[in-house]
C-alpha cells in the first residue's frame, strides 16, 4: 500500500494487513515487522480516485484506490509519520543501545551480547547511531561487550542454584561462560578474559572448572594461541588431575612459549612421556632439538632390547621420532610442520652431529657406538635412509659442511651395517642402495675405496633378496651411468645383473654389446616389460639399421623361445613370422610339436593375418598363403576343429586337393570327403561314401530305436541321422542338376529305396512310439525328389513297398499328401515366375514403344563428322547422304559416316539407327 526510504539502505514497507515492514536492501531481508492497525490509516485519496482529474484514470488505478495510502505516510528525520483516522502516529527505529536497553531489561544479556557481536563483526542490520570510524566504533563496542558480560556474570552468581545434582550447576555455567569468553575472543579483549573475568570465575570451583574446560575448543581452533601463565598453569593441573594428557600436548604444541611455565610444562611432558610438547618446548624456547631426540632414542632402544615384537606405543613412539628428525633437518617445526625461519640449519646440523656421535651424553659400557644412527636404523632402515635422502636436497647439507656430514655419514653406516651383525640382508641392501645414490648425485663429494664399491655392487645385485628390487635396481643403474663401476668391467656386472634379474641394466648392456639374441630373452623373462618385445624384435627384423648376423641372432633366438612369443600374443607372433621368418614355418611348428592346439592356432593366425593382407609374404597381390601351409593347416584343423573343415575348404583355394581329401579320408570326415570327390567331378564315389556314413547313422538309430534304450540316447542319434539325411538330399538335389534324367533318376531312386528298406526294418524293431520318425524323413525326401524324377515312378515304388502296402492308411496318406502339397507349390513356383515374366516383357515392349513414338528434336544443323549440312540430304544427288541417323540425344549424323568413323559392315544402306552410339555423348 505504501513504500518510503528510511535511509540509504533501509526501506519501510506497509501491506494491505496494514503490518509495517523494515527491509534491509543490501541482505534482502525484513529486519522487523510491526502491526498498526490500530493507527486506522486513511484510504482513498482523490489522485487515484480521479476526481482531481475529472476521472481520466483507468479503472485499475481506480480500483488500486480502495487501498491507497499514499497521502497518509510521511518521512521525517529517519521517523514514520502515520496519518489516522483519529490522529497522527510517529514510529521510528531504535538506537543500537536502545535495543540492547531492551534486551537487558528483559533480562536477556546473552542476546544483547551475541547482538552486539554482530554489529562488531558487520553482520547487524538496522543499526542506528554508532559513529562511521571503524576504530572507534570497535572501541565503543568492545566497551559495551565488557559491560554486558559483568552483567551477565552478576546475574549467573546470584542466581546459582543451591538445591539438587551437580549436572545442573554446571548447565547453569554452561550457559554462561562460553558465550562470555567468546565474546572476549571475538572483540579481542584478552586482557579481561584473563584478568577480571577469569578472577570473578575463580570464585566457584565449577564455575572455574567449565572455564578451563572451554579454552580447549578455543586453543584447539586456533582462536587462543597466548595465554596468561597463570591460567595455564591451572589449566594443566585440572587436565593432570583427570588424567587428560593427550588434551595437555594438543593444547601445549598449539600455544607460544610465553603462554606456559616451562618448568611446569617440561615436567609435565617427561613425567607423562608426551613427546610432541616436549619437542616443541625444547626447539621453540631454546632452540635445541637434540636434547628430546638422544633422550627418547636412548629410551626407544631399551624398549627395543631383546623384543622381536614391540607393543604399539612403542612403536609409534618410534614412528614420531622419525618424523621429528625429518622436520629438524628439512627446516620444519615439530609438529606442525611449518617452516623454521629462525633457526633451521643451525637446528638441523646439530642434530645430524648429534646422530653422528659415537656415544651419547652418559654412556654405559654395555652401550654400543654410534648409538643413535644405531637405533634408528635398527627400528626402520628403510625410512630413516628416506629421510637423509630428503635431507640431503637441502642447501646447508650442501655447502662444504654439509658435505662433510654427507660423507661422515657414509663413513658411519659403514661402519653400523656393512660391518656389523645385527643387520638382516633386506637392511644391508637398504644402505648400499642409499649410499649409491649419494654417489650418483652430480654434485656428490663422496669418497668409497674400490674394494666397497664392488662389496655394494654384490650386495646388491644378491640373486635371493626379492626385497626392494625396483629401487635396487635403480641405484645399480645409477652407479652404472656415473661411472663408478667402470674399474668393475661390463662383463662381471651384466654378470651380476643377470643373477639379480635387474632387466633393465641387462638391456643397456646387452644393447651396448650388440647381444639382441640375449636381449629377446631380457624382454620375455621381465613380466613387467614383455609387451616390448615385438617392438624390439620389428625393429631388429625390418629396420636396415642392423646387420644380417644380428638378425639372424634374433631369429634364432626368436626360435627358441617361440612357444613363449605365441603365448603373449599370437596375432602379432603371427605377423613377425610372415614378414621375418616366411621360410622358418616348418622348424616354429617342430618347437611347439607336441603341442596340437597351439599348432593350429599358430597357422590359424598366420592363415588370417595372410588372408587380411595377402600382399604382405609374396610382395603381389593374390593368394599369398602357400600350398604347403594350407595343407598343414587343414591336417591340424581335422584334428583340432573338425567341424569347421567342410566350411573352410568350401571357402577357400589354394590347397591341394589329393592331399585334403586323403586327410580327410585319414581322420574319418565324410562330409569334406564328399565335397572334394563332387569337386573332383566323382560323384558315385562321393554318393557312395555319403550313403554308407547314412547307412552306419541309420543302425545307430535301430540300435537307439528299442523300447529299452534312453530317450538321450535316441534323440541325439536321431539328430544324427536327419543331418545326415539331409546331407544326403542336398548333395543328390546340387549333383542332379548336371546329370541326365536317367541317371538323375537313378541316383534318387537308389536314396529312395534305401530309405525304404530302413522304414522296413524300423517297423520290425521299434516300439510304437518310434516309429514315425523315418517315415518323416521319407517325406521330406520326396519332396526334394519332386521335379528331378517323374511322379508316377516313385509313387509306384512307394505304393508297391512292404512298407506301405500293410500300413495303415493315414501313413500312406501324409505321405502322399507331402507329394501333393510339393508339386502344388512347385506348381505355384513355376506359375509365379512365368506370370512376372511376361509381365517384365510386356513393361518393356511398352516402354520402347512409348519412346520410339516420341519426336526427336535435332539439336546440330551439320554432320560433326564430315561437317557439311544435313539439309543436303533434301536435294542432294549423293544417295549415300540421303539417310540420316538420329539419336535420342537429338545429335544427327549422316549414315554413311557414321560407318566410316566406326567401321561398322553392313549388309544395307538403310541400316537403322540403333546400330550406331552417338560419337559426341555415346547415347544409343
Amino acid at each position: 500500500m505504501n513504500i518510503k526510504w528510511m535511509n540509504n539502505y533501509l526501506l519501510s514497507v506497509i501491506d494491505i494487513a496494514e503490518r509495517l515492514h523494515v527491509v534491509d536492501i543490501r541482505s534482502q531481508s525484513v529486519i522487523d515487522s510491526v502491526d498498526i492497525s490500530f493507527v486506522g490509516l486513511t484510504y482513498q485519496s482523490s489522485f487515484y480516485k480521479g476526481l482531481a482529474t475529472t476521472r481520466s484514470v483507468s479503472q485499475a488505478m481506480a480500483l488500486a484506490g480502495d487501498s491507497s495510502c499514499s497521502q497518509s505516510i510521511g518521512m521525517y528525520q529517519g521517523q514514520i509519520v502515520l496519518l489516522g483516522n483519529n490522529g497522527v502516529f510517529v514510529a521510528s527505529l531504535r538506537m543500537w543501545f536502545e535495543r540492547v536497553e531492551r534486551l537487558v531489561s528483559k533480562e536477556k544479556e546473552l542476546e544483547a551480547i551475541k547482538f552486539v557481536l554482530d554489529i562488531y563483526s558487520g553482520q547487524a542490520k538496522g543499526v542506528l547511531g554508532l559513529t562511521r570510524d571503524a576504530q572507534e566504533r570497535r572501541g565503543i563496542l568492545r566497551r559495551q561487550v565488557r559491560s554486558l558480560i559483568q552483567t551477565a556474570i552478576d546475574r549467573c552468581l546470584k542466581s546459582v542454584p543451591v538445591h539438587g545434582k551437580i549436572d545442573i550447576l554446571k548447565e547453569h555455567f554452561e550457559a554462561v561462560i562460553p558465550v562470555c569468553m567468546e565474546a572476549c575472543t571475538a572483540t579481542g579483549d584478552y586482557e579481561f578474559l584473563f584478568g577480571s573475568l577469569y578472577d570473578r570465575f575463580s570464585l566457584d570451583v565449577m564455575a572455574r572448572s567449565v572455564y578451563l574446560q572451554c579454552l580447549e575448543p578455543m586453543i584447539l581452533n586456533d582462536d587462543l594461541d597466548d595465554l596468561s601463565p597463570g591460567v595455564f598453569k591451572d589449566f594443566i593441573e585440572l587436565y593432570e588431575s583427570r588424567d587428560q594428557f593427550v588434551s595437555i600436548e594438543a593444547c601445549v604444541v598449539r600455544l607460544k612459549v610465553s603462554s606456559f611455565d616451562i618448568h611446569q610444562v617440561v615436567g609435565v611432558c617427561r613425567q607423562y612421556d608426551l613427546f610432541d610438547g616436549l619437542a616443541y618446548v625444547f626447539t621453540t624456547a631454546f632452540a635445541d632439538a637434540r636434547t628430546p631426540l638422544e633422550e627418547y632414542l636412548l629410551r626407544l632402544r631399551r624398549e627395543m632390547r631383546g623384543k622381536p615384537n614391540l607393543p604399539d606405543e612403542i612403536v609409534a613412539l618410534g614412528n614420531k621420532l622419525i618424523v621429528y628428525l625429518s622436520c629438524c633437518l628439512n627446516g620444519l617445526t615439530y609438529p606442525s610442520g611449518l617452516p623454521n625461519d629462525t633457526h633451521a640449519s643451525a637446528i638441523a646440523l646439530d642434530v645430524f652431529q648429534s646422530l653422528l656421535a659415537r656415544h651419547s651424553r652418559s654412556p654405559d659400557d654395555a652401550e654400543p657406538v654410534f648409538v643413535h644412527l644405531r637405533t634408528l636404523l635398527d627400528f626402520n632402515t628403510r625410512e630413516t635412509l628416506n629421510v637423509f635422502a630428503m635431507a640431503f636436497n637441502q642447501p646447508y647439507f650442501n655447502d662444504a659442511k654439509g658435505l662433510e656430514f654427507q660423507q661422515q655419514l657414509v663413513d658411519r653406516l659403514q661402519q653400523v651395517v656393512v660391518h656389523g651383525e645385527d643387520f638382516e640382508p633386506t637392511h644391508v641392501s637398504a644402505v648400499f642402495t642409499f649410499i649409491a645414490r649419494l654417489m650418483t648425485k652430480p654434485d656428490a663429494k663422496i669418497v668409497i675405496n674400490r674394494m666397497l664399491i664392488e662389496q655394494t655392487l654384490e650386495v646388491l645385485c644378491v640373486a635371493d633378496s626379492r626385497s626392494r628390487h625396483d629401487e635396487r635396481e635403480t641405484a645399480v643403474m645409477e652407479l652404472y651411468h656415473s661411472g663408478v663401476l667402470k674399474h668393475i668391467g661390463d662383463k662381471l656386472v651384466m654378470k651380476l645383473a643377470e643373477t639379480a634379474k635387474f632387466f633393465r641394466l641387462c638391456e643397456i648392456l646387452y644393447e651396448k654389446h650388440n647381444m639382441y639374441d640375449k636381449l629377446l630373452n631380457c624382454y620375455l623373462d621381465d613380466s613387467l616389460r614383455k609387451g616390448y618385445i615385438f617392438g624390439f624384435l620389428q625393429r631388429v627384423l625390418i629396420s636396415p639399421l642392423y646387420e644380417e648376423a644380428d638378425r639372424q641372432l634374433v631369429r634364432d633366438a626368436f626360435i627358441v623361445r617361440f612357444a613363449d612369443l605365441l603365448a603373449l600374443d599370437r596375432a602379432k607372433t603371427a605377423q613377425l613370422t610372415v614378414s621375418s621368418l616366411w621360410n622358418d614355418v616348418p622348424r616354429l611348428l617342430k618347437v611347439i610339436s607336441s603341442d596340437i592346439m597351439g599348432q593350429y592356432l599358430f597357422v590359424k593366425a598366420l592363415f588370417d593375418f595372410v588372408l587380411r593382407t595377402p600382399s604382405t609374404a609374396t610382395g603381389s597381390e593374390g593368394t599369398a598363403f602357400p600350398m604347403e601351409y594350407h595343407d598343414i593347416f587343414i591336417e591340424l584343423m581335422c584334428q583340432v576343429r573338425p567341424d569347421t573343415v567342410y566350411d573352410h575348404i568350401r571357402s577357400n583355394d589354394g590347397f591341394d586337393a589329393d592331399r585334403a581329401l586323403e586327410v580327410c579320408r585319414k581322420y574319418g570326415l565324410v562330409k569334406p570327403m564328399a565335397y572334394l570327390l563332387e569337386k573332383r567331378g566323382d560323384a558315385d564315389q562321393a554318393l557312395d561314401i555319403l550313403m554308407e556314413e547314412f547307412n552306419r547313422m541309420v543302425c545307430h538309430y535301430l540300435v537307439s530305436q528299442r523300447d529299452e534304450a534312453s530317450t538321450e540316447e535316441y534323440e541325439k542319434t536321431l539328430h544324427a541321422t536327419t543331418d545326415t539325411a539331409r546331407l544326403v538330399m542336398d548333395f543328390c538335389q546340387r549333383v542332379g542338376m548336371k546329370m541326365d534324367q536317367p541317371s538323375r533318376e537313378k541316383m534318387w531312386l537308389r536314396v529312395l529305396e534305401f530309405m525304404l528298406s530302413a522304414i522296413k526294418s524300423t517297423d520290425a524293431t521299434c516300439g510304437d512310439s518310434r516309429k514315425s520318425d523315418l517315415r518323416i524323413l521319407c517325406v521330406d525326401l520326396l519332396k526334394c525328389m519332386t521335379g528331378h524324377v517323374d511322379l508316377l515312378v516313385f509313387l509306384k515304388l512307394i505304393l508297391e513297398d512292404p512298407a506301405y502296402r500293410h500300413g495303415k492308411f493315414g501313413e500312406l496318406r501324409d505321405l502322399l499328401l507331402g507329394i501333393v502339397d510339393a508339386y502344388s507349390y512347385e506348381t505355384i513356383l513355376l506359375s509365379s515366375t512365368r506370370n512376372l515374366l511376361y509381365r517384365d516383357i510386356h513393361n518393356q515392349i511398352d516402354r520402347k514403344k512409348k519412346s520410339a513414338s516420341k519426336a526427336i528434336s535435332v539439336s546440330n544443323d551439320t554432320c560433326k563428322i564430315c561437317d557439311m549440312s544435313l539439309r543436303i540430304a533434301s536435294y542432294s544427288d549423293d544417295k549415300e547422304k540421303t539417310h540420316l541417323a538420329v539419336f535420342r540425344c537429338g545429335h544427327a549424323f549422316h549414315t554413311v559416316c557414321l560407318k566410316n568413323l566406326q567401321s561398322t559392315p553392313s549388309k544395307s544402306e538403310k541400316e537403322p539407327p540403333r546400330a550406331f552410339r552417338c560419337p559426341e555423348c555415346k547415347h544409343p
